[in-house]
C-alpha cells in the first residue's frame, strides 16, 4: 500500500480515490520519481536532449573519482526543471541550445568561446553568453547536488561528514 492510499483511506477519499483512477483520471505524481516514471513531455526533443546532454558533459566533466554531469544524470533533472520554469528561461535554453548545436559544428572550443571570455560583475553581454553562464551554473548544481555525488564523496574519506546524507523520497 502506498503513502496516497493511506492517505485517501484516513480521509474517507479512498473510494473516490479509486473510482477517479478506474475512470481514466489522470495520476498526479508526488514525486520525481513518480514523474519520470510516468513518462510526462520532456522540455527537449530527444535530438536536443542528446546535444542538451553532451554540453553537460563538456562543461562538467567526471574527474578524480567525482561524478560529472552525465553520471550524476545531471541532464535528465534539468530537462524536467526546465519543463516547469518561466517562460523566459524556457526561451534562454531553447534558443542558446540551437546556437550551441550550429557552433559546434566548429569544434567544442569554438562553442564555448563565450566562457573564456574576461568576467565581469555585469555578466556575458550576448544572449549565448548568458545561456552559456546558466548552463554551465545549473550543470554544476544539479551535479553537485545529485545522489550520485554524494555517495562518491562520502566515499572518499571520513572527512566528508554528513555527504552521505541523502534523503530519499518517502513512499
Amino acid at each position: 500500500m502506498n503513502r496516497r492510499a493511506i492517505l485517501y483511506s484516513m480521509l474517507g477519499l479512498a473510494p473516490v480515490a479509486k473510482a477517479w483512477q478506474e475512470s481514466g483520471g489522470a495520476a498526479i505524481p508526488a514525486t520525481l520519481g513518480e514523474a519520470v516514471a510516468m513518462g510526462l513531455p520532456r522540455f527537449f526533443t530527444a535530438a536536443e536532449f542528446a546535444v542538451f546532454a553532451e554540453l553537460g558533459a563538456a562543461l562538467i566533466p567526471a574527474y578524480d573519482g567525482r561524478p560529472g554531469a552525465i553520471e550524476a544524470e545531471a541532464a535528465e533533472f534539468l530537462d524536467f526543471l526546465l519543463g516547469q520554469s518561466p517562460a523566459d528561461a524556457q526561451t534562454l535554453y531553447k534558443q542558446g541550445l540551437a546556437t550551441f548545436q550550429l557552433r559546434r559544428k566548429a569544434g567544442m572550443a569554438a562553442a564555448l568561446e563565450e566562457l573564456s571570455k574576461p568576467w565581469s560583475y555585469a555578466g556575458p553581454k550576448t544572449a549565448y553568453g548568458k545561456f552559456l553562464a546558466a548552463a554551465k551554473v545549473a550543470f554544476y548544481q544539479a551535479t553537485v547536488n545529485s545522489r550520485q555525488w554524494a555517495e562518491a564523496m562520502s566515499a572518499r574519506s571520513r572527512a566528508a561528514a554528513g555527504v552521505g546524507s541523502y534523503w530519499l523520497p518517502v513512499e
